[in-house]
């Protein structure tokens, strides 16, 4: 529409005359003027001359109109009609390097932000600011900023402002992933979707998707050609500070991981159980823990050597991260003793995940070296939050109590804490 000059007249000769004169112009008497940026007021349009649209940038007055603002042309209305080629292609200039310098002084802005942006050290408060700008440059109040959290694997709310927002401990909650991928493939990294009631738009960093802001739309919400445009150059401008976080966020993951099976660590075990503490307590939800200690590494150790008793626990870490879920985490837990922490899961749910687990590691020996096969078992222990404890210690205790009750007794089985710290009867499978 930036092209497209509005007509207002009741009277037909004006736009006629205009089409007539000036082929290679497009002109609109209807609804579409209202978007036009240069845009033509006849002498019988006195009430447009105070309060004109809102869109438009260059005004052409016809007729005696003395009170003459910025971006405003008035000329006789006759001497206008005998050549007005002339004037719309002024008109339309002016309206460009408006347009143009206003692209320049949002890029000031940007650059501004930036660099302001750069010395703040928090995610937290940087989503915040880029989440904000993006409302007010589409007009919109409410929206959430989702950021990837390598340490959990999935995108996680960064900042939110949206009362309606619920955390479900989804890869990437409430968005679709075809719309996603229609942002994506967009070019302008911007999608609109009204059945969903959604805006979405990715923020890409090289060649990773490090960030989603959702924005939620109701059945009338309009955005235009010109804010989208401002809106994608927004975001490219400042994706490299959200991408800058994110490389700072994987190089500690890196720091979280165990250096021998890719494991996390125990650096990362005892911050993320405080968190999944905390998000369960708010949430009124569960999750369990599980506990498994290798039987009998140590012959491995004594009659193969440490080398293949360290490929053996590598062996063991990429079995058990075959038989979980994404949203779960392996941890090396110290020597020969990991734990899985299960977001969402009850007793029950765990125990089927523990067997899964052991049918893992027990389902074929593993083949280190020509001529080397061991098989390895493990015993296992359960604790759910909070029915066997409320705090990061008690959980602990409960689940490497009922895995030592496995290890004393019969091995390779699954235990289950009791709040009695009673021996409950161990499910062999």
């Amino acid at each position: 529409m930036s092209q497209t000059v509005g007509v207002y007249s009741d009277r037909s000769d004006l736009a006629s005359a205009l089409r007539q004169k000036c082929p290679g112009k497009t002109f609109s008497t209807d609804s579409e003027r209202e978007l036009a940026r240069v845009i033509v007021l006849d002498s019988d349009q006195s009430p447009l001359f105070d309060n004109p649209p809102r869109k438009s940038l260059v005004r052409i007055i016809l007729g005696d109109h003395t009170q003459r603002r910025n971006g405003e042309l008035v000329i006789d209305r006759n001497a206008f009609l005998a050549s007005p080629l002339g004037y719309i292609d002024f008109a339309t200039d002016l309206a460009d390097a408006a347009i143009h310098a206003a692209q320049l002084e949002a890029e000031v802005g940007y650059l501004t932000q930036i660099h302001e942006l750069m010395s703040m050290v928090e995610a937290k408060e940087v989503s915040e600011r880029i989440t904000r700008t993006v409302l007010n440059i589409l007009g919109f109040a409410r929206g959430t900023l989702f950021l990837h959290d390598p340490r959990l694997e999935r995108y996680v709310v960064s900042f939110s402002n949206d009362t309606n927002y619920h955390e479900t401990g989804e890869f990437l909650p409430g968005i679709p992933p075809d719309l996603l991928q229609r942002a994506l493939s967009s070019g302008r990294f911007i999608a609109l979707d009204r059945e969903a009631g959604m805006i979405v738009m990715p923020l890409q960093f090289e060649q990773d998707l490090i960030g989603v802001i959702k924005v939620p739309i109701g059945p009338t919400d309009e955005i235009d050609e010109e804010t989208t445009s401002s809106v994608s150059r927004y975001l490219t401008a400042v994706t490299g500070v959200l991408g800058n976080i994110y490389q700072l966020t994987r190089s500690r993951d890196l720091a979280m991981r165990d250096d021998l099976t890719k494991a996390f660590n125990r650096r990362f075990f005892e911050s993320y159980l405080d968190e999944e503490i905390e998000r369960a307590r708010r949430y009124g939800s569960v999750f369990s823990i599980i506990f498994l200690d290798l039987d009998d590494l140590k012959m491995v150790n004594n009659f193969y050597g440490h080398l293949t008793g360290s490929r053996t626990l590598q062996e063991v870490a990429k079995r058990i991260l075959s038989a979980v879920r994404g949203i779960d985490k392996v941890v090396r837990f110290g020597g020969d003793e990991f734990c899985i922490i299960l977001p969402q899961t009850d007793s029950d749910q765990a125990m089927l995940v523990a067997n899964r687990v052991k049918k893992s590691m027990t389902a074929s020996a593993f083949k280190l070296d020509p001529g080397v096969e061991i098989s390895i078992t493990a015993s296992f222990g359960i604790a759910t939050y909070p029915t066997h404890g409320i705090t990061k210690d008690t959980l602990i205790r409960q689940a490497d109590a009922a895995m030592y009750r496995v290890k004393a007794t019969t091995k390779n089985a699954v235990g289950v804490a009791t709040v009695e710290d009673a021996t409950r009867p161990i499910v062999n499978s």
